[in-house]
């Protein structure tokens, strides 16, 4: 278990903020590659450019500089659904907005996320994959934070719109049930072997646009059996 994140000092100017996310960066890759006890901060001060104090001045520790990856990745999460999730609540404000167009925001959310999760054009896609892999593996509270961008970005927009269709509120035991089991099917392609099992060495955009449509068609036929046809 990681002790509490330690306070840093944030960068004040462009060029302490450009060394702060190139560790940030070298320290993704290498906790990716090696884990949270396999990269020492000598070997990501080497690698990002930098002298050891660097790491202390901005993060406070190792343990701090491992949590503001995390943070890193729950604020890209939660950007790149952002513009989503408000087209969605727009949707939810009217007062009563048609099933197919509900159904297509949960669509477009669940489309969002696979690209997010098998699109190789994302910076740094592969490195934010296998560290997050890891972290579940080590079962350390420091993914507390992912955890709970998740439910907040995704997991209870995603109800808000599952309990419109079923005419229930998001909290709702049966929403919320319905909600992990539409999103389970995308977070399975977080497994690498998923991958494997399929035989894919690379994924380019025609495989996502394969594994969108094939995710939507499921979608939409849990959506038709919730509660009338879409």
């Amino acid at each position: 278990m990681l002790p509490p994140v330690n306070r840093y000092r944030p960068a004040a100017n462009p060029r302490g903020e450009d060394t702060r996310r190139r560790i940030l960066d070298t320290a993704l890759a290498l906790f990716a590659a090696n884990g949270f006890d396999g990269a020492s901060t000598r070997d990501i001060a080497e690698h990002a450019g930098v002298n050891l104090p660097a790491i202390q001045y901005y993060f406070g520790s190792k343990e701090g500089l491992y949590r503001a990856v995390i943070a890193l990745i729950g604020e890209h999460l939660a950007q790149t659904v952002a513009p989503v999730i408000e087209r969605a609540r727009r949707c939810l404000e009217s007062d009563a907005p048609p099933r197919a167009q509900v159904i297509n925001h949960l669509c477009e959310l669940v489309d969002t996320i696979v690209a997010m999760f098998l699109d190789d054009t994302l910076p740094d896609r592969e490195n934010r994959y296998i560290f997050v892999s890891r972290v579940e593996i080590e079962d350390t509270e420091a993914l507390d934070p992912l955890h709970d961008v998740w439910r907040e970005h995704i997991q209870f927009p995603a109800a808000k719109l599952v309990g419109r269709l079923m005419g229930r509120p998001p909290d709702d035991e049966k929403v919320l049930l319905r909600t992990l089991m539409i999103l389970g099917q995308v977070k399975i392609f977080c497994s690498r072997a998923v991958m494997r099992g399929l035989g894919w060495q690379a994924i380019d955009e025609a495989r996502v646009r394969t594994v969108q449509a094939m995710v939507n068609e499921h979608t939409r036929a849990i959506c038709r059996a919730l509660k009338g046809s879409a």
